[in-house]
């Protein structure tokens, strides 16, 4: 039986009060939609990913339940036989909710994800969730589900996003700012995998650096890597897009790969300059582009006046950005703002 406007009515009411005031806990938000909607939706297993908010790309992976397939399963579909749902172009829609059911009109054995993967498991439809705001991507959600999504069912996960996507915003913005600088060599590293995604090769650092990304699962490769290989091994240009993360020791990197000429992919790892780890903080706390381009440009040491020479805007706009960074960032002068790079996470003002 399906459910009522009534039974979404009240779980919707039950998941917006879990989300407010925000948890500190990163997987929380998603954790409370999960919980809140198990029988709702028919839930069977989920798996999920926070995002750098700049690029979308995948830095930290968490599962519950028995989601369908692998991770490395799932990405040859992503990039190397692309599908319908993609997170890439989902978080481009307006709607960024969709499942392999309605998006297929019900013919859903024109998903080869659904037909070799999903189905064998005995899933019955995948939701996506990509929880994006003006501000970047924090979150990309599948859930598995033992019955076909329909149109309410998609009505009902939309309404959340607002509340949701502001949750895991403000609980980035608890750690995206930068921390105290920890001791390490600050040069890259390099690891190369072959074609099976197998370390073939990797220096010392590469190695010790590999064990402190934030992962959930025990394996080789981390959730990371692996989705910056297979971004690198089937794009057109052989490149992936590079991504900023956060050690589980404290230590912001920046990822990057690339696909050699006999196949293999090379990955790159090496401290993230503080303006890129800060503009990851900013985004966190609501500023818009152009109050960050500012905000980059005071932390240069440009006076406001500079700022609006360089911005071509007048002085009184910038300084009406420079108060609406105050505002959001919790500070109150300029020196408090260039302190922000040596922050350590703290609880900062999140919109």
């Amino acid at each position: 039986m399906l459910p009522s406007a009534k039974d979404y009515r009240r779980v919707t009411r039950k998941i917006e009060t879990a989300l407010e005031p925000p948890d500190s806990t990163p997987s929380q938000p998603i954790e409370t939609i999960l919980d809140a909607a198990a029988d709702l939706l028919a839930i069977t297993g989920s798996c999920w990913h926070h995002t750098d908010p700049a690029s979308g790309i995948p830095i930290a992976n968490a599962a519950l339940g028995a989601p369908a397939g692998t991770l490395e399963w799932s990405l040859d579909y992503e990039f190397r036989r692309p599908d319908v749902n993609r997170f890439e172009e989902l978080a481009l829609r307006r709607s960024p909710v969709a499942a392999i059911s309605t998006e297929t009109g019900g013919e859903m054995h024109t998903s080869a994800r659904f037909h070799e993967m999903i189905e064998p498991a005995g899933v019955a439809d995948e939701l996506r969730v990509a929880f994006v705001d003006p501000f970047g991507v924090w979150a990309a959600l599948v859930i598995f589900t033992d019955r076909r999504m329909t149109a309410d069912d998609l009505q009902f996960v939309s309404g959340l996003m607002p509340a949701a996507t502001s949750a895991l915003r403000s609980t980035a913005a608890v750690t995206m700012l930068p921390g105290a600088a920890l001791d390490d060599d600050q040069g890259p590293s390099v690891l190369i995998l072959n074609r099976d995604d197998r370390i073939v090769r990797a220096d010392v650092a590469a190695r010790r650096r590999l064990a402190m990304l934030p992962e959930l699962r025990p394996v080789e490769l981390p959730g990371l890597i692996s989705f910056v290989s297979a971004q690198a091994r089937w794009a057109p240009g052989g490149r992936a897009t590079p991504a900023t993360l956060r050690t589980v020791d404290g230590r912001w990197f920046l990822v990057d790969a690339s696909r050699l000429d006999d196949g293999d992919v090379a990955v790159v790892m090496q401290p993230a300059p503080p303006a890129t780890v800060l503009d990851g903080a900013l985004r966190a706390m609501g500023l818009t582009p152009r109050e960050r381009e500012v905000a980059a440009l005071v932390l240069r040491g440009q006076s406001a006046k500079a700022i609006a020479s360089t911005l071509v805007i007048s002085p009184w706009t910038a300084q009406d950005h420079l108060k609406a960074i105050y505002d959001k960032t919790g500070v109150r002068s300029r020196a408090e703002l260039l302190g922000l790079e040596k922050m350590s996470p703290a609880s900062p003002r999140a919109t």
